[in-house]
């Protein structure tokens, strides 16, 4: 997926000469190595909880989270720019919107201990949902052509803002759907999958507003 969307989107250099694609991607591999070993710190493990405890739910989390990190990647590489460190700055910021709205989420909703100590696959499904719709609307927060860090931020909080307003309706509908001793597994088509397909829906929605990035190739 890295591939093809410097292949397709990133700047003129780099299109379709397969080196600096190889390159990049090699380098969004490892990038997406470390970020699948800092989600441990975040309650999801893929030793532990994954393969060792055969966990559904934190296998669903998991994927989605590593698909989310691509695109927060991808975003912040396609456009043109002067140097690979405009990239570093754009896929950095993206990546620290993203766990700092995870970090909210788990502080008022306590979402790996649904998933990772109760098991529960609806929750898993629903984080995985919610992940991926902000790793949507971050990476689209950092897409386009390069012109200054206070302009990358400043069109990073214009156009990233909803990402924020997923996570107010994440925190309530965790307070509200996580496992309780009166319904220990909730029904994971209609209290994890519905609300997934909702944050994705929302984060589609804004996409779909906001049109083309500055400088897409057409």
């Amino acid at each position: 997926m890295i591939a093809v969307a410097l292949d397709l989107w990133g700047a003129k250099e780099i299109r379709g000469d397969a080196g600096e694609v190889f390159f990049l991607s090699l380098c969004g591999t490892v990038y997406l190595i470390v970020c699948v070993y800092f989600f441990k710190w975040f309650g999801i493990a893929l030793g532990h909880d994954v393969i060792e405890r055969e966990n559904s739910g934190a296998l669903v989390t998991l994927c989605a989270a590593t698909l989310a990190a691509a695109i927060l990647y991808a975003g912040g590489s396609v456009g043109e720019g002067p140097s690979y460190s405009e990239n570093v700055f754009s896929v950095g910021l993206a990546v620290g919107g993203f766990f700092l709205l995870w970090i909210l989420l788990e502080a008022g909703g306590k979402i790996s201990m649904s998933i990772a100590e109760e098991r529960d696959l609806a929750s898993g499904i629903r984080f995985g949902g919610f992940l991926l719709a902000i790793g949507l609307i971050l990476g689209r927060g950092v897409a386009g052509d390069w012109h200054s860090s206070g302009e990358t931020i400043h069109d990073f909080l214009r156009d990233a803002w909803p990402a924020g307003i997923i996570w107010a309706i994440a925190l309530v509908a965790e307070r509200l759907t996580r496992p309780n001793r009166h319904d220990p597994f909730p029904a994971w088509p209609v209290l994890g999958l519905l609300p997934a397909l909702f944050y994705v829906a929302i984060a589609c929605i804004w996409l779909r507003h906001l049109g083309p990035w500055e400088g897409m190739p057409k």
